[in-house]
Order: structure tokens, then C-alpha cells, then sequence
């Protein structure tokens, strides 16, 4: 047996540079995956996903969504999707020398087509959707040697959406278990 299914998705950048190294970059990005024939889901490899040091930095790789599931055991170690939407904003600034800065804000989720029973809460609504995106912000380093970079990025989340509907949004600022370290080569975008 073979997955039958079709996969899209769209990425638009913008870079504003105030000076050589001083810019503000932006990109958003979407998209869908459909199975259809002999498939009912996506292949996981071709699944979408969200966290890690190249998307929603706040979360670990694989650990944000789908939409509102919440997993209380920590047994969900594959979190993923068939739909995605995600937006980045980063300030980069020089430092010293080949040290460089980030400060950014990070924004997203994934979701499924489709009611899974083993993600409740994971399936995309145009209702609610916007009430399950997360949101997270951090601070970055950059190690520039001109052929590679090296990244340290920590960030934490101001809008967890696995949490209950009053209780999603940060109230004070976090305590040192809550932010995520991510160690990246090259940029994230």
C-alpha cells in the first residue's frame, strides 16, 4: 500500500534592513495536506508540525497542538496535523563583532482536517481556530562566522491554547521551567 494524498503550502518573507546589521524580518506561512483513495490521514513524515528551533520557538519540536489538545499525562510525544498556520516576527541587531541579537515573537498551530479520536480538541473549526493559536516570545544569539551561524534562542509562551479557555493567556512572567531553549544552525527563517 502507498499514501495517496496532495500537500501545499505557501511561505512569503519580507526583510526590512535599517542598516547592514540591524533588520526586522517577518514571514508567515500556511498550509493544507489532503489524503484521499486508500489513505485516511497524512504519512506522518509528510505531516505538518509545530515547535521547535525553526517554528513556534516556545514550544519543543513536535509538542504544540493539534489545536486545543492538552495532553495532562505526557504520553503525546507526535504531535502533528494536516493543516498549518504560522507566523514569525524578529528583530536581528549586532551585538559585537560576529555576536548578534534577536528579539521575536512567534505565533501558530496545527490542526487536523478531521476529528481525530486520539487528539480531542485537534481538529481545525472556522469558529475557533483563532482561540488556538500560540503564542510565544523570546530572546536570541547569534554566533555569525560569515559561511555558518550558530543559534541560541529562549523563549516562552504568552498564549498556551492546550490550556482551559481562561487560563490560556501568561499573567505574570515566567518562571525559569516554562521557557524553551533551542539550538539551531542557520537562521530560522
Amino acid at each position: 500500500p502507498y499514501a495517496q494524498f496532495i500537500k501545499a503550502d505557501v511561505d512569503f518573507r519580507t526583510y526590512h534592513f535599517f542598516s547592514p546589521n540591524n533588520s526586522l524580518v517577518f514571514r508567515i506561512m500556511g498550509g493544507v495536506g489532503v489524503p484521499y483513495g486508500n489513505s485516511t490521514v497524512l504519512p506522518f513524515i509528510k505531516s505538518f508540525f509545530g515547535g521547535g528551533a525553526n517554528s513556534v520557538r516556545a514550544w519543543r519540536l513536535y509538542t504544540l497542538g493539534p489545536g486545543s489538545f492538552s495532553d495532562n499525562q505526557g504520553i503525546r510525544f507526535d504531535r502533528y496535523g494536516d493543516i498549518k498556520l504560522e507566523a514569525n516576527l524578529e528583530h536581528r541587531f549586532l551585538i559585537y563583532r560576529f555576536l548578534h541579537g534577536a528579539l521575536f515573537a512567534d505565533a501558530g498551530n496545527v490542526w487536523f482536517l478531521n476529528k481525530n479520536p486520539e487528539f480531542p480538541g485537534g481538529e481545525f473549526r472556522f469558529d475557533s481556530f483563532l482561540s488556538e493559536i500560540a503564542i510565544g516570545t523570546g530572546v536570541g544569539l547569534r554566533f555569525d562566522f560569515d559561511f555558518f551561524v550558530v543559534r541560541l534562542d529562549a523563549a516562552f509562551p504568552l498564549h498556551n491554547p492546550a490550556h482551559s479557555p481562561g487560563e490560556r493567556w501568561l499573567r505574570r512572567f515566567p518562571e525559569l521551567n516554562l521557557w524553551n531553549l533551542n539550538l539551531g544552525i542557520g537562521y530560522p527563517f
